[in-house]
Formats: structure tokens, sequence, C-alpha cells
């Protein structure tokens, strides 16, 4: 369940009084999320989704929210995000930071391969967008964070898991280090975008974006959307992706030759989070999903063999 801040009616009703988005006619816990309260708010006008935050601090969420009005405005599939009739995004209730933002169409889909294209020449639009947008967060997850993760739990694995992390390092370790870089979205799993009669209506959930390569944006993406029915990336459908984001931004050589030792990253940075979510929540729960990180482990091994590594 994911509304930890209950909110009445009176509450959301005068909240919507600062906007200029119609009067309330209903609200709705949404049990989905993990992090997050979110409701669904209905106005005479509107369809809206009301998100507070209940972990990021109010120094944070202006460069999240600015971000997506940003890409809104250059037309890429990104929920809007409202302001204030004095112009500011961000309103506290509860002693908690909230936005309003836009309520887009569709759901998540299950079987990703129908939809390869849309979504990488989604991400090439993000991609040439971003370029333009003043940012200094880095992203959280980058490879610092995988190197500092890695040397704390890596006494804990075991041998042959220490084997696997040990490669996956040297593979990282031959990255260039002046690819093309500006704000990723660094989580596009197919569970954050949604589509509405097989259109693309929006990308969802950009709260571990920031500054990094955009070829490991690329990479983490590919290690999600284009898997076969044995969890390992298919070379066709990868040929797919690549071409259909090359149509909208054509990448460098070094971009290219980078991606396949990006998704080893990649694949090592989800392997280590889902190890740390699984050891401190344990299993799934009503509360919050924990996704296996034994399925992430054995496609990076996938990945590395690829790259001629035995293991």
């Amino acid at each position: 369940m994911s509304v930890y801040t209950e909110l009445n009616k009176h509450e959301v009703s005068s909240l919507l009084s600062h906007y200029d988005l119609g009067g309330y006619v209903s609200h709705q816990g949404i049990s989905a999320g993990v992090e997050n309260t979110n409701y669904f708010v209905s106005t005479d006008q509107h369809e809206l989704v009301l998100t507070i935050f209940e972990k990021h601090s109010f120094e944070e969420l202006p460069f999240f929210v600015e971000l997506g009005e940003h890409l809104h405005k250059h037309h890429c599939s990104v929920p809007q995000p409202y302001r204030q009739a004095d112009g500011q995004f961000i309103f506290t209730i509860k002693g908690k930071p909230g936005v309003f933002f836009e309520r887009v169409s569709g759901g998540h889909v299950e079987h990703t391969q129908p939809y390869i294209e849309a979504i990488a020449t989604a991400l090439a639009k993000v991609h040439l967008a971003t370029a333009e947008f003043n940012a200094q967060r880095e992203h959280s997850h980058g490879l610092a964070w995988v190197k500092r993760t890695l040397a704390q739990i890596q006494p804990t694995l075991a041998e042959n898991e220490q084997i696997i992390a040990s490669k996956a390092i040297e593979h990282i370790s031959q990255l260039p280090t002046s690819l093309p870089q500006g704000v990723i979205h660094a989580d596009l799993f197919h569970d954050n975008a949604l589509f509405d009669q097989q259109k693309l209506s929006g990308i969802i959930d950009w709260y571990f974006a920031g500054i990094d390569s955009y070829a490991l944006d690329i990479a983490i993406t590919l290690n999600d959307w284009c898997l076969n029915d044995d969890d390992a990336v298919f070379a066709d459908n990868q040929v797919r992706f690549m071409a259909a984001y090359q149509s909208v931004r054509p990448l460098s050589k070094d971009e290219l030759q980078a991606v396949p030792i990006l998704q080893v990253q990649s694949g090592l940075r989800f392997w280590l989070s889902r190890l740390l979510a699984q050891r401190e929540h344990g299993a799934s729960s009503e509360a919050i999903t924990v996704k296996d990180p034994e399925l992430m482990k054995r496609l990076l091994v996938r990945l590395m063999s690829s790259l001629g590594t035995i293991l």
C-alpha cells in the first residue's frame, strides 16, 4: 500500500485551490509504488496524480519537477508537473512536499517485444531534450555507487559471486572516459512506461535521474526491454532497438563500442541494488516489491559471456 499520508476531501480541495485545474470531484489512493504516497485526483477539468514525497527532501525536488516540465515542453512522453498560481511546483502538506502531475492514460505492458521501437525512439528524444537542460545533479547509482557498494558487499558474497563481480569490474574498467553525457532516466524498465492502445503515453518514475552517459541509459533499457523468454538479451531485439534509437539520435563509434560494457555495468548495478533490497526487506509483500537478484545475476553472467568471459 503506497498511501502513507492520508488526505481527506477537504485537504485535497484546499490544495487544488492554489491551482487553475478546476474544482474537486474525487480522489483515490493508488496502491502502487513503494516510496511515495500517490492519489488519483479528478476535477471538473482534469485528471491528475497527486504525489506526496515520503523520502525526498524539499531541496531535491526542484530538479525532478523542472526536468519533467522541460521534457514535457520538448514533446517527450513525460507527465506534466503543474505549477500553482504563484508559479511554484511544490506544496507542503502535513510537513511533507507534494506535487500535482498530469495523469496519463494507459498501463504497463507485460511483453515488451512489440514496443521496442517506440521506447527506443522515445529515449533518444529524451536524450536530445536533456542536452538542453541545465543540471548539476549526478546520477545517484552511477559507477561510483557501483564501486562503493561492491566494496561493502563483496566480502559477504559467495566465492563464485565474488568472481562474477570482479570480472564485471574488469570489463567496466575498459570504458572510455569521454562519452557524451547529459541527464538520463537511469531506470527505464518496462514498469516505468505506460502504453495506451499500443502507443507510448508516459515515461514515469524519474527519481534516479541525473547526469551520466547517454550510452548507459541505452544499456539499462536494453537489459530489460530486449530479453527473450529465458531472460537473456535477444540479439535481434537489440538490433531493432539500436536502429530505432539511431534513427533519432545517431551514436558515435565510442558510444557503440561502450554499450555492451555498459550493459555489464547496468547488470552489476541492479544485481547489487536488488541484493541490498532483499537483505533489507526480505521477500516481497503487500507493502513493497523486492525484485529477484538472481535474475539479474544470471543476466550479468550472460552479458559477460557474450564479451568472451568464461565463468
